[in-house]
């Protein structure tokens, strides 16, 4: 726990849940009566709509005219591959949420069955990985060879997609675009506690699910820095339009 003067930040619960989503809980503090509604909310918005996340923008697959298509040798559709390969998630290896603003990357499958294809068997670069390698791509028989690229980017929830189109029209091999939103944080909580009632003072809890490419702690902190450096804009603005002071 830190704290300052009458501050404190505390993470008193922490786990990892079912394929790699975490779970952490939080007591901040302390806050004067009223307060700390306003600061939980902007806290809770800036979770869900600014944290960035790793995502597959387009997808290449070998011999794939359109979406329903049927590949020889693969039991699915060339519709559940692409649905497989959206649940996936990814994240950078040894860079922190500040630095992923122009983080980009390849992965490819290149593989020959019968074998069932999981997101084990991409071949990433060492800056990223894969949340979950056990997550089903595809189902190869004896007879089938499959190959696909995908291209990852850093985005935030509330980023447009970019003007990617797919393309390939009557060709054998399209290039299929997504529209994914990324969701690194997948619901937040909170609830305001009385800390001392004479004083009117006042604690938040806060809890934060994470789809396990980053941290419940690093998000907190990252939200806390994006929501301190919004503010202390309008702040500076306003004191250079109302006192004319550089």
């Amino acid at each position: 726990m830190t704290k300052t003067q009458n501050l404190f930040f505390s993470c008193v619960d922490s786990r990892i849940q079912e394929q790699g989503s975490m779970y952490a809980r939080f007591h901040l503090g302390t806050f004067l009566r009223g307060q700390s509604l306003t600061f939980a909310n902007a806290l809770r918005r800036t979770l869900l709509s600014e944290i960035p996340g790793v995502i597959i923008t387009d997808v290449l697959i070998e011999g794939a005219g359109h979406e329903f298509a049927a590949l020889p040798g693969v039991e699915e559709t060339v519709l559940d591959i692409l649905l497989n390969l959206k649940k996936l998630v990814f994240a950078p290896c040894n860079s922190n949420l500040a630095e992923l603003e122009t983080f980009q990357a390849k992965g490819f499958v290149n593989s020959s069955g019968p074998k069932k294809l999981t997101a084990s068997d991409l071949k990433l670069p060492v800056t990223v990985k894969c949340i979950d390698p056990n997550a089903h791509i595809a189902t190869l028989t004896s007879s089938g060879d499959f190959s696909l690229c995908i291209n990852l980017e850093v985005r935030r929830p509330h980023q447009p997609v970019t003007n990617k189109t797919s393309s390939g029209g009557e060709k054998k091999t399209r290039n299929f675009v997504f529209d994914t939103v990324p969701m690194p944080v997948q619901k937040v909580n909170y609830t305001i506690k009385s800390l001392n009632v004479k004083q009117g003072s006042e604690y938040i809890v806060l809890e934060v699910w994470t789809d396990g490419s980053v941290s419940p702690q690093e998000t907190v902190q990252f939200a806390l820095k994006n929501l301190t450096s919004f503010f202390y804009q309008f702040a500076t603005v306003s004191k250079t339009q109302v006192f004319g002071t550089k």
